[in-house]
């Protein structure tokens, strides 16, 4: 079996367009050349154990999130995902490297990753934009980014690293931030950006300085872009995203309020496009309410943010849209079993599972 996912890995490295994302095989890579068997925790997590690159269905990234963070903490690597946005080639992610890096300049190339960001068969949706500068702002189809860590740095590392090998410019954006939270600050990851990279923010945007987008390319190849521009219009070999279920659209939306204390079943139905008793029947059809989904969604949070930093009681609350300490210590003793002190010890002395 060992030998088998070193194949399959190998393959997916080289032709990362099956069914499960690249981070996720890059990251069963690393847990093989470091001697660490993926498969226990590919089953704890949730995913095949008989990864194949001819399997049909895709895996879920929620699912692969949290194997993420199971080989992170096998790897005692808390950065997996900006780690291995530094050694990753990307250029085998093939036909859309080879639009973007020929493009003639930043700005044109980070329209280009916009356009075409669908057809990779990867969570990340790319928009650009361009005001008083150019700006890179990364979004995730079936990705909580408030849950997930090692996706959104991975592709937002490799987008600062991919405009640098571009420009051939040691560029350092202006702003950088990130949805997810991490406590306290990262310097490992604030030098390379250049600048201290913001968590906790409401979006994950990279923000570059007015001229950045005229800067040239020095991968320019007007006639390769040429033609792998009329390749794509002919063959239309663009993926349509995949739509988003009613829950996992609420969900998202629960966790972009809670810490504002702004979670209310109208305000959540206007983020999702719909009223309130419509939103309380179409979950109602689907066997489930709004409150038990934002029971869910704190629950969720409140483990991994527990996992990921030493968070007080209050920040805790807070994060999660409670007013008082003590309503969280009940909520967790019920979601948990134990109360958050009790967590804490145990997870130090490596005595809980992925709850």
């Amino acid at each position: 079996m060992i030998r088998e996912l070193q194949d399959v890995a190998s393959e997916y490295a080289n032709k990362p367009d099956g069914n499960v994302a690249i981070i996720t095989i890059l990251a069963i890579r690393e847990l093989l050349s470091n001697d660490i068997n993926p498969i226990p925790l590919l089953k704890e997590s949730g995913m095949p154990s008989d990864l194949s690159i001819h399997t049909s269905e895709r895996v879920p990234v929620n699912i692969q999130s949290i194997f993420l963070d199971l080989a992170a903490n096998a790897l005692n690597d808390d950065l997996l995902g900006f780690h291995l946005a530094l050694s990753f080639d990307f250029r085998a992610l093939g036909f859309i490297y080879y639009l973007v890096a020929s493009a003639e300049t930043l700005g044109e190339a980070l329209a280009n990753e916009e356009e075409y960001s669908a057809s990779l068969n990867e969570p990340v949706r790319v928009g650009s934009g361009r005001t008083s500068g150019v700006s890179v702002e990364l979004s995730y189809e079936g990705l909580d980014p408030h849950l997930d860590r090692h996706f959104s740095e991975f592709w937002i590392t490799g987008t600062l690293r991919l405009c640098r090998d571009f420009t051939s410019r040691e560029l350092v954006p202006t702003s950088a931030t990130m949805i997810h939270l991490r406590v306290g600050k990262v310097p490992e990851m604030d030098r390379y950006f250049g600048r201290e990279v913001i968590f906790g923010a409401d979006r994950d945007l990279l923000e570059f300085g007015k001229d950045a987008g005229d800067l040239p390319l020095v991968t320019h190849d007007p006639h390769l872009h040429q033609l792998l521009r009329r390749l794509q219009s002919s063959e239309s070999t663009m993926r349509a995203p995949e739509p988003e279920s009613l829950q996992l659209r609420v969900e998202k939306a629960i966790a972009a309020r809670l810490r504002y204390g702004t979670v209310t079943i109208d305000a959540i139905a206007r983020d999702v496009g719909t009223s309130a008793r419509t939103l309380t029947r179409k979950l109602a059809e689907e066997r489930m309410s709004f409150s038990s989904i934002l029971d869910g969604v704190r629950a969720s949070l409140a483990v991994r943010y527990m996992r990921n930093g030493e968070l007080t009681m209050s920040q805790l609350a807070w994060l999660l849209g409670y007013r008082e300490s003590s309503t969280l210590v009940r909520a967790f003793k019920r979601w948990t079993g134990k109360r958050p002190t009790e967590f804490r010890r145990e997870l130090r002395r490596g005595g809980l599972d992925d709850t």
